[in-house]
């Protein structure tokens, strides 16, 4: 039961962000063709390999290693990391290493992070990416 509610609360958390801060129904990152796009996707198909090849913490790690808390792309690659590892069964995570109680840490900290825990967060994170 624990287990269902943490997988709601992130499931919310993400969806929410999706909502307020890209106008979206859920946050997937999208790669892009700009040049200066280059990093952001690069960090993204890192993750998704990490998540596949079940190195989660090492990707986890990356992650915040490379995290920019100004660059909105940066935030759709967060909690696209953490919806993925979310769909992940509790056997794979296990096997990985990892838990559910760490995937609700790690959004909580993408939240504070990226200044979403409080009512005027989500404009700050808004006015950073324009």
């Amino acid at each position: 039961m624990h287990k269902d509610y943490l997988m709601r609360q992130i499931e919310g958390i993400t969806t929410a962000i999706a909502e307020l801060i890209f106008n979206k129904p859920l946050s997937r990152y999208e790669m892009q063709r700009e040049v200066r796009q280059l990093e952001s996707d690069l960090l993204y198909v890192l993750l998704c390999k990490m998540i596949d090849d079940r190195k989660i913490n090492d990707a986890e790690n990356l992650l915040f290693d490379m995290l920019e808390v100004n660059n909105q792309d940066h935030l759709a690659i967060a909690t696209d990391f953490y919806n993925s590892l979310s769909n992940l069964t509790d056997k794979e995570l296990k096997a990985s290493d990892f838990s559910k109680d760490e995937i609700s840490n790690g959004i909580n900290e993408i939240k504070t992070l990226f200044g979403l825990n409080s009512e005027y967060g989500y404009d700050r994170v808004r006015k950073a990416s324009t």
